[in-house]
């Protein structure tokens, strides 16, 4: 049974203008009639823009033909139900990008004739978070093959020759070649030593506890670009007692994963890293001259759309807000802002 309810008055108005989603409302030859405050966001139209105008204009260019023969299969007998099932759904705002969408279609009968309701809801965030919570998974799977990788490679290897070594040295008769021996499995027990103690550092640096934020930052960054041509600029106050063990940890990712990324993809020649305390804000800025690209369409680059929701998502966990400014051409900044320990 299709609902009855007035096109205008005050409470249809209040309903239709209140709602959370876009509300289009679209007549049997797909012309739009009314659109709410939040199609007009959505699409980034005005709705003076939207009615008058066919509904295909905000569906991309290459489902339109298919678009308008669905449309008037589904006016000649409408029913409740999502638009779409089983397929990805995108829609198409004012500046040509696209919009993940899920929609949901209904028939409104007015006295002016019957309608279909469209109710389009952005599920870009949740695609994100969707990605983002698979990246995770993943990036946190791949991180345990590394430190297996490096220490069966590495470690384990080392330990088992040096077992071997330390054989032959005692049953060597030679008391001049086991001394040799002997000097040569120090040298190598203190070689395997520093590797453990590097991949130690990867997991949880040191420095970060002993010498504090600033000096652990710089190290890092001289560390990863000590065979790179790129140019440091590194500026930073000491803000350790500005935050809390937790923020100086999420701190620390964060300059990790934008330098990683900017060695991977921003072919850049300078990196400027500031870090500062004003206003009881702590401010992380990192900037690089690369070739930059499209936040909005950072997914699309392999590895970057995961690591710009990593450090994201480490400024939300303690409390703070990360921002990404991009364009192609332009180069790229990564700003942090975290509020002081105890403060809002």
């Amino acid at each position: 049974m299709v609902a009855r309810m007035p096109f205008e008055g005050a409470e249809f108005r209040a309903v239709f203008e209140g709602a959370p989603d876009a509300f289009l409302i679209v007549d049997p030859k797909g012309v739009v009639v009314a659109a709410n405050d939040e199609a007009e966001r959505l699409f980034q139209y005005s709705a003076a823009d939207l009615v008058g105008d066919s509904v295909e204009r905000l569906v991309p260019a290459p489902s339109r033909g298919r678009h308008a023969g669905l449309r008037g299969a589904y006016s000649a007998d409408p029913t409740k139900r999502p638009m779409g099932m089983g397929r990805e759904l995108f829609a198409r705002r004012a500046d040509g990008r696209l919009v993940p969408v899920e929609i949901g279609l209904s028939p409104v009968d007015t006295e002016h004739g019957r309608y279909i309701l469209a109710v389009i809801h952005d599920i870009t965030e949740r695609r994100r978070l969707r990605a983002f919570g698979s990246g995770v998974l993943q990036g946190a799977e791949e991180e345990r093959q590394r430190i297996a990788r490096e220490l069966h490679d590495d470690t384990a290897q080392s330990l088992a020759a040096l077992v071997l070594r330390l054989q032959m040295a005692r049953r060597s008769d030679d008391v001049d070649k086991r001394e040799q021996m002997l000097r040569e499995l120090h040298e190598e027990i203190h070689r395997a030593s520093d590797g453990v103690r590097r991949i130690l550092r990867g997991l949880r640096p040191p420095l970060l506890e002993e010498s504090g934020l600033v000096t652990a930052l710089r190290a890092h960054a001289k560390s990863v670009l000590v065979e790179s041509t790129l140019k440091l600029t590194f500026d930073a106050a000491e803000v350790d007692h500005h935050l809390s063990r937790d923020a100086r940890l999420a701190v620390y990712r964060i300059v990790q994963e934008a330098v990683s990324n900017i060695l991977r993809h921003a072919q850049a020649t300078r990196i400027v890293i500031r870090l500062s305390e004003e206003d009881d804000v702590v401010k992380l800025d990192i900037e690089d001259d690369g070739v930059g690209f499209d936040p909005e369409h950072a997914e699309a680059i392999e590895g970057r759309g995961l690591g710009l929701l990593g450090l994201m998502e480490r400024a939300a966990i303690i409390g703070g807000v990360a921002r990404v400014e991009s364009s192609p051409g332009e180069g790229t900044r990564v700003s942090v802002r975290i509020p002081v320990a105890g403060r809002p």
